[in-house]
């Protein structure tokens, strides 16, 4: 799991501070925090690769059997 601010792009219309966030993240079982947007793509693919991480570490993918399809 993390735990994510979206639209960090919009600084001036913010609500929540990243510290904040921060405690929050603490709460959920001490899980990642990360600030993003999909607009400037800040943080994208550091938090899909971190739940990929986190999903293989718990051993969550098999690992798949070569097959040949004729």
């Amino acid at each position: 799991m993390v735990l994510v601010g979206n639209k960090c792009d919009l600084e001036e219309k913010r609500v929540v501070t990243k510290e904040q966030g921060q405690e929050l993240a603490k709460e959920f079982n001490n899980c990642h925090f990360y600030e993003s947007s999909a607009k400037t793509r800040v943080n994208i693919d550091e938090i899909f690769y971190d739940l990929v991480r986190q999903v293989i570490s718990k051993g969550g993918v098999a690992k798949k059997k070569r097959c040949i399809i004729l």
